[in-house]
């Protein structure tokens, strides 16, 4: 029988979304898209939990990747990477994909801050995306990737380090819009998602 038929409208709709945008961003594989299935069904949908096999998660996951997944070279993707490797190298820790939330997002890298600065790296700052915002540019509701920024410590300031982040995006190619206030995320405009899952 037809999973979409063992399961009530809204639950079917709600997951056929959560596959398909977990398959576009690119970061996970289709065993941790089926878990993201199990536990959001647990979650949201308890007494529908045993309706639905893990086996047959893992089926419909096959079937969209085969549909969703994003094609050709990860040009914009390499090019953010290459820009966040740049920005390690002058101590901002960077992260993509952190959490879904901007306070998940700060949980995320103040604890790979902590860890640094214990093993005695030279951290002034951090640079990263969430879930939300990726998915704002994965559904075409902007063309703009927003990223949130600070800094660790009074010096340099979060202008600075924003300053450094706007200078290492610019050097990649991307084109980047900021008013160079510390309250205003940093964005890269016209940009397209194209990462794609590799094992």
């Amino acid at each position: 029988m037809d999973w979409k038929e063992l399961l009530e409208e809204n639950c079917v709709e709600e997951l056929k979304e959560l596959i398909q945008d977990d398959i576009q961003a690119g970061f996970l594989s289709n065993e941790e898209i089926q878990e993201d299935c199990i536990f959001y069904l647990e979650y949201n949908y308890p007494d529908d939990v045993e309706k639905v096999s893990k086996e047959d998660f893992f089926e419909i996951v096959l079937e969209y990747r085969s549909r969703f997944q994003n094609v050709g070279t990860q040009e914009n993707y390499k090019k953010l990477d290459l820009a966040f490797d740049n920005m390690e190298k002058r101590g901002i820790v960077t992260e993509h994909f952190a959490g879904f939330t901007m306070e998940d997002g700060y949980d995320i890298v103040n604890e790979e801050i902590e860890e640094r600065y214990k093993n005695g790296e030279k951290i002034i700052g951090c640079c990263f995306y969430i879930t939300q915002d990726l998915m704002h540019v994965i559904h075409e509701d902007t063309t703009s990737l927003m990223f949130t920024f600070g800094n660790c410590f009074d010096k340099p300031t979060a202008e600075d380090v924003g300053k450094v982040i706007v200078e290492e995006f610019e050097k990649v190619g991307f084109v980047v819009e900021w008013n160079g206030s510390a309250d205003k995320k940093i964005a890269i405009l016209d940009f397209k998602w194209d990462k794609r899952y590799d094992s």
